[in-house]
This record gives structure tokens, sequence and C-alpha cells, in this order.
């Protein structure tokens, strides 16, 4: 995938985002507070936490569908709130859980609809035919191109969507929950798709269920717990420190079952 330059203020080579004393929430109700974390241009970070802890709201707000309820998301040198939703959408792609079902609609046609902030008018090139196949063939539904869409199976869906996603383009890439309805085999395509976007300069953001993949794959891992605080660490922290019982409440015997899935990581 080919890395664009666009014209707008946002430089792709510093793209690092800056979270600064974040708040997090719905109208007046702080769900996570205080999240302040450097994530560096190409890193791969992972939210883990028990269900209901804000996971969703965090990645919500980093991505600017939220307001903050306080602090900052800055990427690059621009707070998120200074920048134009034109320019946003070039610059960060997202894949969230809400299904969406679009009517009259291919697989290609799904996937070609994320050059909407390239296009004029919705008028697509070459290039953004390109870039859609392109997208198509790294998430392995070049096959299902001509199929409409509401006639896929959720797991085929949601790799629709992500493809969608990567056919954007972006330097940032926000995912809550990406694995939701993938068989064993896509979601371990769907690591290998992630590794290569990183290694491309994507900056990956997501939220993950499965917490030998989070933190084999995983830069950092914000640990977001149920009482509205977090942490940032390592995955070799996490594991060290033994925090994945005291985030989920884990007993004795359920952590020792789950550290032997991790023994491999370190």
């Amino acid at each position: 995938m080919d890395i664009k330059k666009d014209s707008n203020n946002i430089e792709k080579e510093s793209e690092n985002i800056g979270i600064k004393e974040l708040s997090a929430g719905y109208h007046d109700h702080i769900v996570i507070g205080n999240i302040s974390l450097d994530i560096k241009r190409g890193e791969i970070v992972s939210l883990i936490g028990p269900n209901g802890g804000g996971k969703s709201t965090v990645l919500k707000t980093i991505s600017g569908e939220l307001k903050p309820l306080g602090g900052a998301v800055i990427i690059g040198q621009d707070d998120i709130k200074n920048i134009s939703l034109r320019q946003l959408s070039r610059t960060m792609s997202i894949v969230n859980t809400t299904r969406v079902n679009p009517e009259h609609m291919s697989v290609l046609d799904v996937v070609l609809s994320g050059r909407l902030p390239y296009s004029d008018f919705g008028l697509f090139k070459k290039e953004d035919m390109d870039e859609a196949r392109r997208a198509c063939d790294l998430m392995n539904i070049d096959k299902l191109s001509h199929k409409p869409f509401s006639s896929l199976s959720d797991g085929q869906k949601q790799r629709t969507l992500i493809a969608r996603a990567i056919c954007q383009d972006p330097r940032i890439l926000i995912m809550d929950e990406p694995t939701s309805y993938l068989d064993i085999r896509h979601r371990f395509e769907l690591m290998d798709v992630i590794r290569k976007l990183s290694d491309s300069k994507v900056t990956i953001i997501m939220s993950l269920h499965e917490l030998d993949l989070a933190l084999e794959i995983s830069d950092k891992v914000l640990l977001v717990r149920d009482d509205g605080t977090c942490s940032y660490e390592s995955p070799k922290e996490v594991i060290d420190k033994e925090q994945l019982k005291e985030l989920f409440g884990l007993s004795d015997d359920m952590y020792e079952k789950v550290r032997r899935q991790l023994v491999h990581i370190r």
C-alpha cells in the first residue's frame, strides 16, 4: 500500500498521537479519566479490559466521534478539535462495532467508499479503484468483490469494513473489536495485516477481547478498568506484574489458566 502525502497541515512524517489528561464519557458523566499517553507513528496499541469498562468510549473520543470531557487529543501538532472533518478523514479511518447494511451496494462499492475523502463529488479515479482492489486483496475478499454486501456472512462483512478502512489510506487506524465475527483463520490473517500496516508506519489503536493476540501483537497496552482508571504498559509489564488478574477480577485458578495460555509471550 502506497504512502501518500496530502496538502493539509498535518505532516505524515510527524503523526505521533499525544493524549493529554483525557477524560472520556457522555454528557457530563466521565467514564474514564486522566488518560495520558504518547503513541509513536507506526505503533500498535491495544485496549483491554472488562466489558462495560469504557474501551469503546475511549476509542470514540480519540477518533473525535465524542468530544473530550477534559484534556486533549493531539495529532502531530494539532488538537483534533481544530482539524476539519475532511482533513481528519484523510488521516484517520475507523472500524467500529456498529453494524451497517448499505442497500444495493456490492462489496467493491463498500470498499471503494473509503476513497470518498479523496474524490470530487463521489467521482472516483483509476487510482481509487486500484486502492480498493488492493485493500480487497489484502483482506482476502477479492473473490467476493461483486457480491451484494447484504448477502455476506457477518465475518465477510467485517472483513469488508476493515478493507474499506484500509482503502482510505489512513495514517491512523482505529478499530473497536475488529476480530468480532471472524473465525480463527481470519483472526490470524488480520493480525498479519495489522503487522504489515504497522511496518508501513500506520498507527493502530484497537480494542481486543483476545488477550493472547493483544499481548503478542501490541507495542503497548492500555488497561481500562471498570472503576474509571487506566494504565499504560508494555505487554511484558502486564504479564510480569500479573495485572490481568486484578484487571478482570480473576480467581487464582482462573488466572493460572490464563497464564498458561500466555506463557509464550515475553
